[in-house]
C-alpha cells in the first residue's frame, strides 16, 4: 500500500510541479505590473497592523507613495516591533495574517534573528522547490531517456530542526517549518516511514537518513538544502557503509546512530532483516566509490537537490565524485526573510525572480544614489536586492548582492555575486569569497588536497596591510609554503587586485594553518552554543566580526 500511495502522490507532485513552473513563466510576462500588484496587496492587507498605521498605508496610492511613506529599512528596525510579537504576543504589529512561527538565522553576524512567517511565505517555499523539483527530474529524464522520472521516495540528506519559543511558538528555519506541514506525507515521499523527521538529540541524521535510504533500492532523489549537507553525508556512508549494511542485513541499529532509547523502541518497531538489500549493497560497495556508486545503489535516481553554487560550489564537487552524470537541482535563492528566485532547468545556476513572492527593488552597485524596477535592470551589472515581503518586513535590506544574466521576457534571471559585508575590499580592489574560492581550487589541485577549509581575514594592524587565508586540510599539510603561489593566483583572477600590489598599497597574501577540526568545532559551536538549526549553517569563509576572529586565530597553528 505504501508503495501505491507513494506512486500516486509523486505523480500527482509532478503535475502540481509543471503547473508551478508554468507559473513562474507565465508571471515573467508584464512581470513589473505583476511585482507592483504583489506590493500593493500587501499593503491592503496589512493596513490595520501597527506598522500599516504608523507608515499611514490607507494613503497610499502609488509607488511614489510608498517609496515616501516607508523608508529602506535593516533587521534592527524591526527589532522591538518582533520582540513585542515573541515576549507579549502582540502578534499583529508587522502583517495582519496569522502568524505561523519563526525562522531563527544567525544571520551574517552570527547574532541570532527570529524572521516572522506567514502562511504565504511557507506556501512559496514549498512550490517552489519540492514539486518543481519533481517536475524539472521528469522533463530531464523525457529528453535524455525517452521516459519520464520514476516515482519513488526520495532520501533526505540535512537534520531536523524544530524548536519552540516559550510562548509556545514553532521556531525553527522555513524549510522545516514547510517539511512539517508536509509531515502527513512524508512516509510517501521520502525512505523514512513516519511522519515526523527525527531530531539531532534522539538519533544521528545522517545515519538514519542512510539507513532507511539505503535500503530502498527504488531511491528516486535525493534532497538537502546545501550540497555541504550532501557532502557530508555522501563522506559518513563511504566510511560507514560496513556498519550501515550490517544493521540492514540483522535488522540492527548500531551505537553510530547515537539513538536514545525512545528513538529506539520506535525505530525497531519498523526495522526488519533484510539480507537481500544488504547483499546487493555489500556488492556495490565493495567494488570502490566511484563516480557510478549512487546509480549503483540506487538504479532509479534522477535528480540530486540542493544548493550549491557559489560558496558551495567546493561541497558541489565533492557530491560530483559520487553522483557522476546525475543532473543536481540548484533549487533556490532566498533567505529566511523570504524566497527571491528558483531554478527552470536542471544544472542551471541561474535562477528566475518570482514575481509573486515579494516586491523587488535594486540599488546598482555603480550609482547607489538610484532605485530600480524589476524591468529596469540591465544585463551584467550588479545590484543590491531590496525586498517588501508577506510577512512583515518592508524595503528591507537583504544584504545580498546579485547580478543580472538575461532575461525571460520582463523578468530577470539572477546569480548571486555576494553578501554586501563580505566584499573584502581592502584597499578599493573589490577582492570577492568568490575570488577567494577560485583561489582555494587551484591551491588544491597544487598541492594535492581532496578536502580544503578555508577563512579569510583582513591583517590591518601590520604594514603593509595584506589578506591571511586560514587554511584547514584533513592531510595535516603545512600550506603556509604556498603563500606565494596563491597570491599569484589571486593577481591572475583580480587584476585589481595586482595593481594594489603593483603600487604598493597593500602587501601579498599570506597563509597559516588551522588546527584539523576547526571548522567542524564552529559548526557544533553554533548549533549547541547559539541555537541555530544545523540546516542554516553556512561555511564561513570571512572573519567579518570579533567573534569569529577570535574563534579562528586561536586555532591558528605556529609553522
Amino acid at each position: 500500500m505504501r508503495d501505491i500511495l507513494t506512486y500516486l502522490i509523486i505523480k500527482m507532485m509532478i503535475i502540481k510541479g509543471n503547473i508551478d513552473l508554468n507559473h513562474l513563466w507565465e508571471n515573467t510576462k508584464n512581470a513589473r505590473k505583476k511585482n507592483e500588484k504583489l506590493l500593493f496587496d500587501i499593503i491592503r492587507k496589512n493596513r490595520d497592523c501597527a506598522f500599516g498605521k504608523a507608515h499611514h498605508f490607507d494613503e497610499i496610492k502609488t509607488l511614489e507613495d510608498y517609496r515616501r511613506n516607508v523608508p529602506l529599512s535593516v533587521f534592527a528596525d524591526y527589532e522591538d516591533d518582533i520582540n513585542r510579537m515573541i515576549n507579549n504576543n502582540e502578534e499583529g504589529r508587522l502583517f495582519s495574517a496569522p502568524l505561523v512561527g519563526y525562522a531563527k538565522t544567525s544571520g551574517s553576524t552570527g547574532s541570532i534573528k527570529y524572521i516572522p512567517l506567514s502562511q504565504s511565505e511557507v506556501d512559496i517555499f514549498t512550490s517552489n522547490t519540492l514539486t518543481i523539483m519533481m517536475a524539472l527530474a521528469d522533463r530531464y529524464q523525457r529528453e535524455k531517456y525517452g521516459h519520464g522520472m520514476k516515482p519513488g521516495r526520495g532520501m533526505f540528506s540535512a537534520p531536523s530542526m524544530e524548536d519552540f519559543l516559550p510562548n509556545g511558538r514553532l521556531c525553527s528555519n522555513i524549510a522545516d517549518v514547510a517539511a512539517m506541514q508536509l509531515g502527513f506525507i512524508y512516509p510517501y515521499i521520502i525512505n523514512i516511514p513516519f511522519k515526523k523527521l527525527f531530531k539531532m538529540n534522539e538519533v544521528e541524521p545522517k545515519y538514519i537518513n542512510l539507513r532507511f535510504g539505503l535500503e530502498d533500492p527504488n531511491t528516486a532523489y535525493i534532497f538537502g538544502i546545501f550540497t555541504s549537507n550532501l557532502s557530508d553525508i555522501l563522506n559518513y556512508m563511504k566510511q560507514n557503509w560496513s556498519i550501515l549494511v550490517n544493521d540492514i542485513e540483522k535488522g540492527t541499529i548500531s551505537e553510530i546512530a547515537m539513538a536514545d532509547e525512545t528513538t529506539r523502541k520506535k525505530l525497531l518497531k519498523v526495522i526488519k532483516p533484510n539480507p537481500k538489500r544488504a547483499a546487493e549493497l555489500r556488492k556495490e560497495f565493495e567494488k570502490g566509490f566511484d563516480e557510478t556508486i549512487i546509480r549503483r545503489i540506487w538504479p532509479n535516481i534522477a535528480v540530486i537537490s540542493s544548493i550549491g553554487n557559489g560558496i558551495f560550489a567546493p561541497f558541489t564537487k565533492d557530491v560530483r565524485r559520487y553522483a557522476g552524470d546525475v543532473p543536481i537541482d540548484f533549487l533556490i535563492y532566498g533567505a529566511s526573510e523570504g524566497l527571491f528566485a528558483t531554478v527552470d532547468a536542471l544544472e542551471s545556476e541561474k535562477r528566475l525572480l518570482i514575481v509573486d513572492s515579494c516586491y523587488y527593488e535594486f540599488i546598482p552597485q555603480d550609482d547607489e544614489t538610484k532605485i530600480c524596477s524589476i524591468d529596469e535592470l540591465e544585463i551584467g551589472k550588479e545590484y543590491e536586492l531590496i525586498i517588501t515581503n508577506q510577512a512583515g518586513l518592508y524595503r528591507y535590506h537583504c544584504g545580498d548582492i546579485i547580478k543580472v544574466e538575461s532575461y525571460m521576457n520582463e523578468c530577470p534571471y539572477i546569480t548571486f555575486s555576494y553578501r554586501k559585508g563580505h566584499l573584502l575590499s581592502l584597499s578599493g580592489e573589490k577582492t570577492t569569497e568568490e575570488h577567494m574560492g577560485a583561489v582555494i581550487e587551484k591551491l588544491k589541485e597544487k598541492a594535492g588536497c581532496d578536502n580544503l577549509s578555508w577563512v579569510v581575514t583582513s591583517d590591518t594592524d601590520t604594514f603593509p596591510i595584506h589578506y591571511t587565508l586560514l587554511l584547514e586540510n584533513d592531510q595535516g599539510l603545512d600550506l603556509s609554503v604556498y603563500s606565494e603561489f596563491a597570491n599569484e593566483e589571486l593577481m591572475k583572477i583580480n587584476p585589481r587586485y595586482a595593481d594594489m600590489l603593483f603600487f604598493r598599497v597593500m602587501g601579498n597574501m599570506k597563509i597559516k594553518n588551522l588546527k584539523k577540526g576547526t571548522f567542524e568545532e564552529w559548526k557544533q559551536y553554533l548549533v549547541t552554543e547559539k541555537g541555530v538549526s544545523p540546516t542554516q549553517v553556512k561555511p564561513v569563509t570571512v572573519l567579518d566580526n570579533e567573534e569569529k576572529t577570535k574563534f579562528f586565530l586561536n586555532r591558528v597553528m605556529e609553522n
